[in-house]
């Protein structure tokens, strides 16, 4: 059976883009050479060109995917019925985890997601990708923002693109200048700067505090985000 070109290629570039990304967890990205990525998914280093033009790259192709993920489980979870709120304190939860276990990496993303614009004739690759893992961040935390809106946590009204674009921001601001020891930490400090940015967006009766209240831990370790509806 004739396989298909563009599956090979995408196929590819997947296992290009997971390969690096678990040397650059192992090493950090300035330790790891385009050779050694090369050698470890098993491609020439013309090839690895073809795919990826920078280290930065693989790591934001990696990244991307991993939020699409987190996207298509809260999606799933909202579509069951799950309270909002419960959602957002499990991606919030797993956001400041990975925060802190790749804090080496956070720089690199955080830099590239940060300084994306929209796409313009001439502009970089490099920018290109930012932009697009900065949208799949964004289409993270949307949904959530509408199911708080349509459950009236949420004034009728309120751009959630834009709230969630914020937020986006907030979370990598804090990440790369926060110097966070554990998950708790980076949630404590998401608190402050969620109540900003929500202030005013909230309906009338609820408080920051009932949106987000930071998740606790359960007696095997294991953060347990639920709390009563609204």
């Amino acid at each position: 059976m004739k396989v298909d070109r563009h599956e090979q290629d995408e196929a590819r570039r997947e296992r290009i883009a997971r390969v690096a990304f678990e040397l650059f967890a192992r090493g950090g990205l300035d330790e790891v050479s385009a050779q050694d990525i090369a050698r470890a998914a098993y491609v020439s280093r013309t090839n690895l060109y073809r795919y990826f033009p920078s280290k930065v790259h693989m790591l934001l192709a990696h990244f991307e995917k991993a939020v699409q993920a987190s996207r298509d489980d809260a999606v799933a979870r909202l579509r069951a019925g799950a309270n909002p709120q419960q959602v957002w304190a499990q991606v919030t939860a797993r956001m400041a985890d990975l925060g802190v276990r790749y804090r080496h990496l956070v720089g690199a993303v955080g830099q590239a997601v940060l300084g994306a614009r929209p796409p313009a004739n001439g502009q970089a690759e490099a920018d290109r990708d930012a932009m697009t893992t900065a949208v799949t961040l964004v289409a993270l935390v949307e949904p959530v923002l509408i199911a708080m809106r349509d459950r009236g946590v949420l004034r009728d009204g309120v751009d959630t693109r834009m709230a969630g674009a914020l937020l986006v921001d907030a979370c990598l601001l804090a990440l790369l200048h926060g110097g966070h020891r554990d998950q708790r930490e980076v949630l404590r400090d998401w608190q402050d700067r969620f109540s900003l940015i929500l202030h005013g967006a909230l309906a009338p009766g609820v408080s920051a505090g009932d949106v987000l209240a930071p998740p606790t831990h359960s007696g095997n370790g294991v953060t347990d985000t639920r709390r009563p509806g609204p």
